[in-house]
């Protein structure tokens, strides 16, 4: 006769040895809900002083500075931002920034992409070596080869010129070693297959390579476009005549012409946040898709 012996083993939790659950996800639809009022009142906190910029373009100067704030005027004065453009630079700054940078947008990607190419997908004597130089120029602080530059703009006449704002950055360290690093994962069997057909490097790079890295260039190209809508520095520098400033230079220039009338300078300010603002909300996807992309490669 056969026994059965078989024992159901039940498995014994220790006390403090169950698995914590997060406090949000323990409450279910009130965690939920709680998420969702934090997340709430931290969006308020974050656009505030964007919502009271904007606002204040549109107030009297009693109204900005009167004590307790108002957020909101009783009357919009829309004149406020049609006196800002007819007297002030904003107009020109306006072109002359939109110039400038997106001619840097997309020279910038052109380079980086072209150099990450190089440095991935080619070999050379001293390549390591000259990888190495480019990235150690990062380590460099910006403002100390800004007198070189800016001697070297005066020698070939470039003050007040496009040039003196574009060729200084024709080339960036961090594109080419973040495009080297994507184009890395690039397979190199669609590269050699595309130069059995015929291809040369620039259409390998043109028709195969982009493509495949768009996302991350889509990344590069929005920080790009910040660092320079908003750069004031180099400017400053090399655009002295009122008709060659930037739209940054032009607010630094309201700064002192409207003296304590700030319901101007907060319409100036908002005509100049407007442009990242709209970019943002048109490539809002591509922008957060780039960023997860580079974070995780970088």
């Amino acid at each position: 006769m056969r026994t059965d012996t078989t024992v159901n083993v039940q498995p014994v939790l220790r006390a403090g040895s169950a698995t914590r659950v997060p406090f949000f996800a323990s409450r279910g639809a009130a965690g939920w809900l709680w998420s969702g009022v934090v997340l709430a009142v931290l969006a308020v906190i974050m656009f505030l002083p964007i919502i009271w910029m904007i606002a204040g373009g549109f107030k009297t100067e009693a109204e900005v500075t009167q004590i307790p704030p108002v957020l909101f005027p009783e009357v919009w004065h829309w004149d406020n931002f049609a006196y800002v453009v007819a007297t002030s630079p904003i107009g020109s700054g306006y072109v002359n920034s939109a110039i400038y940078v997106c001619a840097i947008v997309i020279i910038q990607v052109t380079t980086s992409t072209i150099g990450g190419y190089v440095f991935a997908k080619l070999r050379f004597p001293g390549q390591n070596l000259l990888l190495i130089g480019i990235l150690a120029t990062l380590m460099i602080p910006p403002f100390l080869i800004q007198i070189p530059l800016y001697v070297i703009m005066v020698d070939l006449g470039w003050l007040n010129s496009y040039a003196a704002l574009i060729v200084p950055a024709m080339f960036t360290a961090f594109g080419i070693f973040l495009m080297r690093q994507f184009i890395l994962g690039v397979p190199h069997d669609y590269i050699e297959s595309a130069r059995l057909d015929g291809c040369g490097e620039f259409r390998v790079i043109a028709q195969i390579v982009f493509p495949l890295v768009r996302e991350p260039a889509a990344a590069l190209a929005i920080l790009i476009f910040l660092y320079h809508w908003n750069d004031l520095f180099w400017p400053l520098l090399v655009m002295r005549q009122q008709s060659a400033y930037t739209l940054s230079q032009a607010l630094y220039y309201l700064h002192g012409a409207y003296g304590t009338n700030y319901h101007l300078k907060l319409a100036a300010a908002a005509l100049v946040v407007i442009p990242p603002i709209v970019v943002y909300l048109i490539a809002q996807k591509q922008i957060m898709r780039g960023v997860a992309l580079t974070g995780v490669k970088g």
